[in-house]
């Protein structure tokens, strides 16, 4: 699922969890926010990445079957 997603829309596609990941790191700084969001958007920024760039294989990816 996630590769064919990956694969229609690009290998660009974590640069929007990254702007994501910007934007929660900022609010925990400046508005005090929750230190949980930019852990999970960050991770999720590293996965898509490594997924659209083709470091991370199937056989080493734990979400795939």
């Amino acid at each position: 699922m996630i590769k064919n997603f990956l694969t229609k829309y690009g290998r660009h596609f974590w640069t929007i969890s990254l702007l994501l990941t910007i934007l929660s790191l900022y609010q925990f700084i400046k508005l005090n926010g929750d230190l949980y969001l930019v852990l999970m958007f960050g991770t999720l920024t590293c996965y898509f990445y490594l997924k659209g760039t083709g470091r991370l294989k199937d056989e080493d990816d734990p979400f795939v079957k």
